[in-house]
């Protein structure tokens, strides 16, 4: 009698473990329920962007291929970074939550692995895209940071180059759509539709009608690479290594 007793108490530990363990997975990250809504995030987004318009941040940068036209978009460059991180570490003050809330967690280093791989697959995929397109869509005015690129005359510029478009660029992107938007739109629309419409929101906001395609997808693997890692950081990876491949091969055709 007691052996069963001491069966059944085991069995109903283990039951209790198993159900603990199954109430983890489903609250892993990206967060079920992550605490703030889409329009929270889109009013942050505004209220950045209101901040950049009296300091001229907003408009292309000119003269790319001077030194003094260079530091003012480095300087627009981390200038917004800082403000979009402060920006969002005040939300989640207010909200009361931590940030690994945007998915600021330590992946298994397997993940590590994909982030590098995504980031090659985007390069080459795009890339191959983005030429097609031409074709038939005609060439695009070019961008501020490819600009720039071309533009550099000396190594040091090329390198502050590389820490903006690898690390500062692709972080403040990921916490903004895969951290802070993905989060309400997989808790409204499940992980597929949410996944499609923060790949629609990357690549509307980016504001490039030609490009529109290549960044819409580019946005929805980012996507599932947080969602499939549940961790911010290997979509960090595969965005900066994307940015910096791209980076490398202007660089090289100039």
């Amino acid at each position: 009698m007691n052996n069963r007793v001491k069966s059944n108490t085991k069995e109903a530990a283990f039951s209790e473990k198993d159900k603990r363990q199954r109430r983890g997975q489903a609250d892993k990250l990206p967060p079920r329920h992550p605490g703030w809504n889409l329009w929270q995030g889109l009013f942050l987004i505004l209220l950045v962007n209101l901040v950049e318009l009296p300091l001229g941040w907003l408009r292309v940068s000119e003269n790319l291929d001077t030194v003094a036209g260079f530091l003012h978009f480095l300087a627009v460059g981390f200038g917004e970074g800082i403000i979009y991180f402060g920006a969002i570490f005040a939300l989640m003050l207010l909200l009361r939550k931590p940030l690994t809330y945007l998915g600021f967690v330590k992946p298994r280093w397997s993940y590590w692995i994909l982030g590098v791989v995504v980031g090659f697959f985007l390069f080459v995929s795009i890339g191959l895209l983005g030429n097609i397109l031409i074709k038939f869509l005609g060439t695009p005015a070019p961008q501020s940071f490819t600009e720039a690129v071309k533009g550099v005359k000396y190594g040091w510029q090329f390198y502050i180059l590389l820490l903006l478009g690898g690390i500062i660029a692709p972080l403040k992107e990921e916490i903004i759509f895969r951290g802070l938007i993905y989060p309400p739109l997989r808790e409204a629309y499940g992980r597929g539709k949410g996944m499609l419409l923060t790949g629609l929101f990357f690549a509307t906001l980016h504001f490039d009608l030609v490009r529109f395609l290549p960044l819409f997808i580019g946005g929805v693997v980012l996507t599932w690479v947080y969602e499939r890692s549940g961790s911010l950081w290997p979509a960090v990876l595969a965005h900066g290594t994307w940015n910096v491949l791209m980076a490398l091969a202007l660089w090289v055709q100039r």
